[in-house]
């Protein structure tokens, strides 16, 4: 009989150690879910790190000439459309800052001006843009930068098809906008 309650103790404690670590409690569930909420943040802060390797940039868009300087970042996105428009698209969006020296830069304009007519056009200044730009958009007080934008028709490579080049006015400054939508 003593050996019998015995076993019956060892069983009894032997299936609450089974049953009590074959679920997950409430704290460990929220410890998951916040650790892999911080890991898509992280992979998502890391993909919108602008980048300023101008050969890996060649590979993305047409360079018709070689800037001295490059920044951009790539942006995968959703798109809504206006009030009068309700559309929504995902696809592909790149930035880019290019600074080409003063000849180069002449070249760009006159280029860009036999596809389409420069109209006037504002740039919302990013955190990531060169100083020299963001001081620029502090001067017009709106936190935008002045120029005339052209087609990107020479810069586009798949899977951009559409966007705009602006020259940022009194600098060797472009910015450059493109989508695959």
């Amino acid at each position: 009989m003593k050996i019998a309650s015995i076993k019956l103790i060892l069983l009894m404690s032997l299936v609450m150690l089974t049953i009590s670590g074959c679920g997950k409690n409430k704290n460990d569930n929220a410890n998951d879910s916040a650790a892999d909420n911080q890991s898509a943040q992280n992979k998502n802060n890391n993909a919108n790190i602008s980048k300023d390797d101008v050969e890996e940039l060649g590979k993305i868009i047409r360079l018709p000439v070689q800037p001295e300087e490059a920044s951009w970042r790539e942006d995968n996105s959703e798109t809504q459309g206006n009030d009068n428009i309700a559309l929504t698209s995902t696809g592909k969006k790149i930035t880019v800052v290019l600074k080409f020296s003063a000849e180069d830069a002449q070249t760009i304009v006159e280029q860009a001006d036999k596809n389409k007519p420069p109209f006037a056009s504002d740039v919302d200044a990013e955190s990531w843009f060169p100083p020299e730009l963001i001081a620029k958009s502090q001067e017009s007080g709106d936190e935008a930068i002045k120029g005339a934008s052209y087609s990107a028709n020479d810069f586009l490579r798949e899977p951009y098809k559409n966007g705009k080049l602006t020259h940022i006015n009194d600098t060797d400054f472009f910015v450059l906008e493109l989508t695959s939508y």
